[in-house]
């Protein structure tokens, strides 16, 4: 069966939260795709800017690509609806961008594949929703942490990694846990920020930009 999908709203990886937000509002979507010319390098949902950025106060002037998803499951152009509902059925997500080559020609979204569904993909599509509604977790969490200095600190707002290092987000608010993650990437030799982040809250990657709320631990692997 043919596969609908809507057209896709993609953003640069520059493009600043505030702007991001107003987008989603004027085009109606609750999810961007995130491009460097040409290629897909993240997803951005509302959930995202919600969660990852105004709880976290992250400033509406920081970069989209501060808060969006990496390694995006993608389909091909030509892809059918049983691939849509198979891949769904494969991998925690709710969108899946349809690429031609690198180029993002479309987006299905897990609800899209409600309308004309016939009653054996009702029953398949139920449970992708009841797994969505349980969220299982399967972090494996982070290595032992044997000292945990604060890195040096270059220059105002900056903060420097190492592959391995755990960063931890400190809460401001009374009784909410403190969020932590390990850093997979860093951006250059120095170990100068963004940082590619697998957060242990969720399990997912990320690139991040730390602020003042942020501290970074060296660790040891076992």
């Amino acid at each position: 069966m043919t596969l609908a999908y809507h057209a896709p709203v993609t953003v640069p990886p520059d493009m600043r939260l505030a702007d991001a937000a107003g987008l989603m509002d004027q085009a109606g979507v609750g999810s961007l795709l995130v491009v460097d010319g040409e290629v897909l390098v993240g997803i951005v949902t509302d959930r995202d800017l919600a969660l990852r950025a105004v709880a976290r106060r992250v400033p509406p002037d920081g970069r989209i690509d501060s808060v969006m998803t990496t390694g995006v499951v993608t389909l091909p152009s030509n892809a059918d609806r049983e691939a849509a509902v198979r891949t769904f059925e494969t991998h925690s997500v709710r969108r899946l961008p349809l690429v031609d080559g690198t180029r993002v020609v479309g987006l299905v979204a897990m609800d899209d594949l409600f309308v004309d569904a016939g009653p054996a993909d009702l029953s398949r599509l139920a449970a992708l929703v009841r797994a969505e509604i349980r969220h299982p977790h399967h972090e494996a969490g982070l290595p032992v942490r044997v000292h945990a200095p604060v890195r040096p600190v270059p220059g105002p707002g900056r903060r420097q990694a190492r592959v391995g290092d755990q960063i931890v987000i400190h809460r401001h608010a009374l009784g909410e846990p403190d969020r932590d993650g390990e850093i997979l990437e860093v951006h250059t030799p120095a170990g100068d920020a963004p940082f590619r982040v697998r957060w242990s809250d969720t399990g997912r990657v990320t690139f991040f930009y730390p602020g003042p709320d942020a501290e970074i631990r060296h660790l040891a692997h076992r």
